[in-house]
């Protein structure tokens, strides 16, 4: 009886995702195609337009700010290039309240994967164009109505280490020609923006996707740090918590990635003391090492089953025995499905002390996905994965503004259980698979 009620769970969650298969899934980047970056903080306003009898708001994208004078300081793109950022200011009663939001990437951790980056939009600007913001970066009240009419931030990753490389810089740019300044270009940044008058702020909130929740994270204390006379200053990670963990055959693989990285690009002067003193800096670069030292509000938002963690952490396979089973979940083996259980396990451990704490909050659903904060298809509305039928947006927004008073912390049951988490894919047959959520 068991095992017939948890293929027909399977079924049902086809079935509701071949009904969500219409629903809109955006790329990642939302970008324009582009080889030069534009400067200045020009905006093409949102409007409402008609096609086909019915009105639609366009997609709000913002032109990228160059920090030119930030060379000046070190600030640099792992090509030497200046970083960026995207601005959308606020108005009204919220003038004078900022979100400041990472952007995702991975990391490089060997000279040569840095090499390849820097010929690329994540470790050059010169390849960066404007950008489309959507789910907490909206301005439209209906999509975001926490937050629609704040000054929102997007800050450009491209130094391959979650904005936290401190190496010097190079002599001879002959020598490899690459730069990790990722502090440097988040202090360079800070200070750019509390120019623009975030010094003034009210209430702030510093989020990441992915390598920018990690980032986030990294970062939290330091952002608080940066704004002392704001009323309210908390964090929140997208899809940021890598758990510390090893693949399914027993191998440590990720731990032995981020160390590269520590490494390579000399984080390990940038981060927490508290930790570093307590653990090999290579731990600290895992945000389950960090939590109790981080002392200003944190929210976590992560998918259970986060697809990125499974094809890379636990399921890193590169002769394709997982392949079936991530493309498929209903053609995942009992062992397989024993270790997809267990990744779940494991992060539920490692975010224990914030289910512990009065002023953090969490956001674990049953699904797949990896970030959801940036991408309106999963932020807010009826495609959107709901805990306690509320969906992230509400969720985060009754913990900052703190509107609920009994808990904070949301975790859903074990996958299959959650019909709203849909099936967005491109599999064959819209299978829910493990592997293509969110990629879409």
């Amino acid at each position: 009886m068991c095992m017939f009620s948890f293929w027909k769970s399977l079924l049902y969650l086809n079935l509701y995702g071949i009904f969500l298969a219409g629903a809109r899934v955006q790329d990642n980047e939302k970008e324009k195609e582009g080889t030069d970056a534009t400067t200045g903080g020009g905006v093409a306003a949102n409007r409402l337009s008609s096609s086909s009898g019915a009105v639609q708001l366009e997609p709000l994208v913002v032109d990228l700010t160059i920090l030119t004078k930030a060379v000046d300081t070190g600030a640099v793109c792992l090509d030497g290039s200046p970083p960026g950022y995207h601005l959308h200011e606020g108005g009204g009663v919220n003038n004078h309240n900022w979100i400041v939001f990472l952007e995702e990437g991975g990391w490089c951790d060997n000279e040569e994967k840095c090499k390849q980056r820097s010929k690329t939009k994540r470790g050059s600007s010169k390849f960066m164009a404007p950008h489309e913001f959507e789910g907490i970066l909206s301005n439209s009240e209906h999509l975001n109505p926490d937050f629609f009419n704040w000054n929102r931030v997007f800050v450009r990753y491209c130094d391959g280490a979650s904005f936290s490389g401190n190496a010097s810089l190079p002599a001879d740019k002959k020598s490899n020609g690459l730069y990790y300044r990722g502090e440097s270009i988040w202090e360079a940044v800070i200070a750019e923006l509390l120019s623009k008058g975030m010094d003034k702020v009210d209430k702030a909130l510093l989020g990441g996707c992915s390598a920018g929740g990690l980032s986030s994270i990294l970062h939290c204390d330091k952002f608080k740090a940066a704004l002392p006379g704001a009323k309210v200053v908390k964090c929140m990670s997208d899809a940021g918590f890598f758990v510390n963990m090893p693949t399914y055959k027993g191998e440590n693989k990720v731990e032995d990635f981020f160390r590269g990285v520590v490494n390579l690009q000399r984080v390990g002067d940038t981060l927490m003391k508290e930790c570093t003193e307590e653990h090999d800096p290579a731990h600290c670069f895992f945000p389950q090492y960090l939590l109790p030292h981080i002392k200003t509000p944190l929210y976590i938002v992560n998918g259970g089953y986060d697809w990125w963690q499974m094809d890379n952490i636990i399921a890193l396979d590169p002769l394709g025995e997982w392949d079936a089973c991530k493309n498929d979940a209903t053609s995942c083996t009992k062992d397989q499905f024993a270790a997809i259980q267990g990744c779940r396990t494991k992060l539920l451990e490692a975010v224990k002390p914030v289910q512990d704490s009065q002023k953090d909050g969490m956001f674990i659903d049953g699904c797949f996905h990896h970030c959801q904060a940036s991408r309106g298809v999963f932020w807010n509305g009826p495609q959107a994965p709901r805990l306690n039928n509320k969906t992230v947006s509400e969720a985060l927004g009754d913990w900052y503004f703190e509107r609920l008073t009994n808990t904070n912390v949301a975790i859903d049951c074990a996958y299959p259980c959650n019909p709203t988490c849909g099936s967005f894919t491109h599999s064959p047959g819209l299978k829910p698979s493990f592997r293509y959520w969110s990629k879409a």
